[in-house]
C-alpha cells in the first residue's frame, strides 16, 4: 500500500508533505530538508551516535535531551 502525501503536512512549515526523508514529513522547500536533516543529527546522525557507544532509540534520545535541558537550567552559570 502506498502512502499518500496528500494526508500530511510538512513537519517544518506545515505545507503539503511531497516527500519523506530523515524520517520526517517534508515539502519540498529546500530549508524545511535542512531542518530535518539537522533534526536528525545530521548526515549519518544516528551511526555517529551508534559509533560513540549512546543509543539511537528515540525514547533514550528525548530522555538524555531532558537530562541535558534539566542540569542546564540548574546551572547558575547560565543565568
Amino acid at each position: 500500500m502506498a502512502l499518500d502525501f496528500s494526508q500530511y503536512k510538512c513537519e517544518f512549515c506545515g505545507a503539503p508533505c511531497t516527500q519523506v526523508l530523515f524520517a520526517a514529513f517534508l515539502c519540498d522547500k529546500k530549508e524545511c530538508v535542512d531542518k530535518a536533516r539537522d533534526a536528525r543529527g545530521g548526515p549519518g546522525g544516528h551511526m555517529n551516535r551508534k559509533a560513540a557507544g549512546k543509543s539511537i532509540l528515540p525514547e533514550d534520545i528525548i530522555r538524555e535531551d531532558q537530562i541535558i535541558n534539566a542540569s542546564s537550567d540548574a546551572d547558575p552559570k547560565n543565568d
